[in-house]
């Protein structure tokens, strides 16, 4: 097992609530935000600490979060190109 998917599966147990698991669609509809935020250089991790959290949990999730970013920082370079 790699280093960071160790530090996943800890972080997953910690933070584990009897009877609250963690969904990724309860935060698919929140990674534009947190790619928005980002792009903009806001820190997205302090205003979404849950999204960043499931993120750090979820491989899939993180993914997805970083193919969104691309998107919305090509997006920012070309109206900056206009």
């Amino acid at each position: 097992m790699k280093r960071t998917e160790f530090g996943r599966l800890i972080d997953t147990i910690f933070a584990s609530k009897a009877g609250e698991e963690l969904s990724c669609s309860d935060y698919f509809e929140r990674l534009p935000r947190y790619a928005e935020l980002e792009a903009t250089g806001e820190d997205a991790a302090a205003r979404l600490p849950d999204v960043r959290h499931h993120m750090h949990q979820c491989p899939e999730c993180e993914e997805v979060y970083l193919g969104l970013l691309e998107v919305v920082l090509a997006e920012k370079k070309s109206d900056a190109s206009r």
